[in-house]
């Protein structure tokens, strides 16, 4: 197996453990267990703890990203980016679980907020360039940005907390508002 093989196979582990146990419950060593890797391998590619919680964060953010490089945006409509990022929510709760410890944790440590502050801008950035080129106008559209990324977070926090919540009819409402922001 190689570097990069052992390298994603920690991250695939490390994902499992934070989602189960939580960031401050989870050890390098349960990591290690769950990867199939002794705990000085994992040290090998990543200084700490933190470090690794970043490396997956990154990676898993980067694969929803990845799903429109290369695609024009004129290929993809508002609202069906709106349905596969609902889907995120219904399919993959463990990455949100994640990501609203991230968001914990960055409220208690400075070095964490400043990881997640670079998150959340590039999230508000990923968001705000293909809703430039929807919208053809020339305002900014970092505000809607911020609310689409707060209202994704928010959504998915009341689904998974709330199981009578209806999220197919909070998603169609942001898509119509979404709709009617850019046709204004």
């Amino acid at each position: 197996m190689g570097k990069e093989d052992k390298k994603q196979r920690i991250i695939d582990a490390s994902y499992k453990v934070f989602a189960n146990k939580g960031y401050n419950n989870a050890s390098i060593k349960d990591i290690a267990k769950e990867a199939d890797v002794t705990p000085g391998l994992i040290h090998y590619y990543f200084k700490n703890k933190e470090e690794l919680l970043f490396s997956v964060q990154n990676y898993i953010q980067e694969g929803y990203h990845n799903k429109y490089t290369g695609k024009d945006v004129n290929d993809v409509s508002p609202f069906d980016a709106l349905l596969e990022i609902k889907s995120r929510s219904e399919e993959d709760p463990e990455w949100y679980r994640m990501r609203y410890e991230l968001y914990s944790l960055g409220l208690k440590n400075k070095d964490i907020q400043k990881e997640v502050a670079s998150i959340l801008s590039n999230g508000r950035e990923s968001l705000s360039k293909p809703l430039q080129k929807l919208s053809g106008a020339e305002k900014n559209m970092e505000g809607i940005a911020s609310i689409l990324l707060a209202c994704f977070d928010g959504i998915a926090l009341q689904k998974m907390l709330d199981k009578d919540f209806n999220i197919d009819e909070a998603y169609k409402v942001l898509g119509k508002l979404v709709e009617i922001y850019l046709n204004e």
